[in-house]
């Protein structure tokens, strides 16, 4: 009787477990978010997540959470970007990472999720988490929210728009350029871009900058493939340095008749000159900017004719372009041709004019002028 009884109770305590942990709810939710979140699911990842913060079957854990809202976020999924932002900014459960969780707010934000709309246009409105309050930035991003029925957002949007309409209106164009942009306005995108690369009068954000030069330039924009040009050669930024593909970029906007690509072009090709083919590459780019009254490109040209690289050399063709160029503004070019009257290089000397070159150099930055102007004014 008693080996009976054991053995039953071995029955019973066995389909106890088995039912607490096959035929439980939340143990069968965690299996099946489990098995799917393992298999790249973005959904599911973002629901295992929010299992490992409220420990619904599991104990709790923050971090198992936030690794699960990690690569979820990685997917596009706003909610978990979200989430995860929400953990590293209220400190409670992971140590608290302002930069960490501002940066995943913008991300959801972007993306559409109208909670982390409101809460990044809160943060905006008063400076917090360290950020600089930005009044426009705040109804920009309450007017999307509000777009998706969020009722906060648009308490806060009517608040605004009574009292302070000229903000309200800032904000509105804003997000009109930024449907624009979503709908493939070239132009628009290139503003956008724009805006958040001065910072003005949305807040300054590189990565938003560059994501939005991205949409311009596939409407072939040259002004947008020449950005891209300066972020993909860049060691630091909000692109992976990608030279192949920053000079591809840069080609695109140089052949596309945009002169500062021409000059940056011509540029990187003199610097890597070996042949005279090379240097009459870059004379022709420099040339192709010149026409256009491109100091820069001036400027080089002047330097190419003087020392015959890519071309016969020629002292008037030079000074030629010196003059254009220092008529731009070119501080390089005024101290030439101020330099040219004073030595009587390829033109009369005066003093007088070599003097009004080289004081317009060195207020434009030159550090030669300042030298040449104390040489001249003692005598020598």
């Amino acid at each position: 009787m008693k080996k009976f009884l054991g053995f039953l109770l071995v029955i019973v305590l066995g389909a106890g477990t088995y039912f607490y942990i096959y035929n439980n709810p939340q143990r069968k939710a965690l299996r099946a978010a489990q098995t799917a979140a393992e298999q790249g699911d973005a959904d599911a990842q973002l629901a295992l997540g929010k299992i490992y913060v409220s420990g619904q079957g599991v104990p709790p854990s923050a971090q198992t959470a936030a690794d699960w809202f990690s690569r979820s976020a990685a997917q596009g999924n706003a909610q978990a970007a979200y989430e995860l932002a929400q953990l590293y900014l209220s400190g409670e459960q992971l140590p608290r990472d302002v930069d960490g969780g501002l940066s995943y707010l913008k991300l959801s934000a972007e993306k559409g999720y109208s909670a982390a709309q409101y809460m990044l246009g809160r943060l905006y409105q008063t400076g917090a988490e360290n950020l600089e309050p930005n009044p426009v930035q705040a109804v920009f991003w309450w007017i999307q929210a509000a777009a998706q029925g969020d009722a906060d957002a648009q308490n806060a949007l009517n608040d605004a728009q009574n009292q302070t309409p000229e903000i309200y209106e800032q904000a509105r164009h804003m997000n009109d350029l930024r449907q624009a942009a979503v709908q493939g306005d070239g132009q628009a995108a290139l503003t956008l871009a724009r805006v958040y690369q001065i910072g003005q009068p949305l807040a300054q954000n590189a990565d938003a900058a560059a994501q939005w030069f991205l949409k311009a330039a596939e409407q072939n924009l040259p002004q947008a493939q020449y950005e891209l040009a300066l972020l993909y050669g860049a060691d630091e930024g909000p692109l992976p340095k990608d030279e192949a593909k920053g000079l591809q970029y840069l080609e695109q906007a140089a052949q596309s008749g945009y002169a500062p690509a021409q000059y940056a072009l011509g540029e990187k090709i003199y610097q890597s000159a070996q042949t005279p083919e090379d240097f009459q590459k870059a004379l022709d780019w420099f040339g192709q900017a010149a026409k256009q009254n491109h100091a820069g490109a001036l400027y080089m040209c002047g330097i190419m004719y003087m020392q015959g690289q890519g071309t016969q050399a020629s002292i008037p063709q030079a000074l030629a372009a010196f003059k254009q160029a220092a008529d731009l503004g070119h501080a390089n070019a005024q101290y030439v041709v101020g330099q040219s009257y004073w030595r009587g290089i390829g033109l009369r000397p005066s003093k007088s004019k070599a003097l009004q070159w080289l004081e317009l150099a060195k207020q434009n930055g030159n550090a030669q002028a300042e030298a040449l102007i104390a040489e001249i004014n003692a005598g020598k």
